[in-house]
């Protein structure tokens, strides 16, 4: 039995090769955002501060 297409499986080795090789990306991209969104509330959070300190003057 032949395969689909005249197809070998290289165009899936390329695909899981280049899935695998761009995991760390993926990952690295990942944690970058999770730290803009840690300190987009921590800036949210001071200025929250901020201004309830301003309120009370």
């Amino acid at each position: 039995m032949g395969a689909v297409n005249g197809a070998c499986g290289g165009s899936e080795r390329r695909f899981a090769l280049s899935v695998r090789s761009s995991l760390p990306l993926v990952q690295e991209l990942s944690m970058a955002d999770v730290a803009f969104v840690v300190t987009t509330l921590a800036v949210f959070a001071l200025v929250a501060l901020v201004a309830k300190g301003v309120a009370q003057l």
